[in-house]
């Protein structure tokens, strides 16, 4: 049995296709080779179906949704930052431990709206800080307190005033200036 030579290119070209090919995602997918694993965080979880303790419920609307249905986003927002309910005021949810911590601490005479008060104070003494464009500028902290001596300029004068026979603090010590000029011109 002889193969001719077109079929014989035919079948290399079909191979060398299928191994050029086979590297490639898409062709993969439209193959059918690609592997897709279910998302394991898509998984939701449908409550259960359960007879109601009240049988003189009314029956569902249609196109309104299921009472029993939790989005999950929302599910996910409860578990991670627990429900909306917690408030400092409501103290019954609260073990035993908590209420005698809270006690010894204070915590249990502290207003409800203690939160609401703090923020509002953080909030209006950052923004009527004056000198805040001023550390930003510069990043380094405020040089309220002491001076920088200029080196040069105090060796000459502890110089001129040695050799004048004078007092080693007679005189003003030289200082540097900051340039108080800074990117935005103050």
């Amino acid at each position: 049995m002889t193969i001719s030579r077109s079929t014989f290119a035919f079948v290399t070209f079909l191979g060398v296709a299928s191994v050029a090919l086979s590297g490639c995602n898409s062709a993969r997918e439209s193959l059918g080779l690609g592997r897709t694993p279910p998302d394991e965080f898509a998984v939701v979880d449908q409550p259960p179906l359960s007879i109601p303790p009240d049988f003189g419920l009314r029956p569902p609307m249609p196109g309104m949704p299921r009472p029993q249905a939790v989005d999950s986003s929302e599910r996910a927002k409860e578990l991670l930052f627990g429900s909306a309910s917690h408030d400092t005021a409501d103290m019954s949810a609260a073990s035993d431990g908590e209420k005698a911590l809270l006690a010894q601490t204070g915590g249990d005479k502290a207003p409800a709206d203690i939160r609401d008060t703090i923020n509002r104070e953080s909030a209006e003494r950052v923004s009527a800080s004056p000198h805040l464009v001023d550390r930003l500028l510069w990043w380094k902290k405020d040089e309220a307190s002491g001076s920088v001596v200029d080196a040069e300029a105090e060796a000459a004068r502890l110089k001129t005033a040695k050799e004048k026979g004078e007092a080693a603090n007679s005189g003003a010590t030289p200082v540097i200036e900051r340039n108080k000029s800074g990117w935005l011109g103050m």
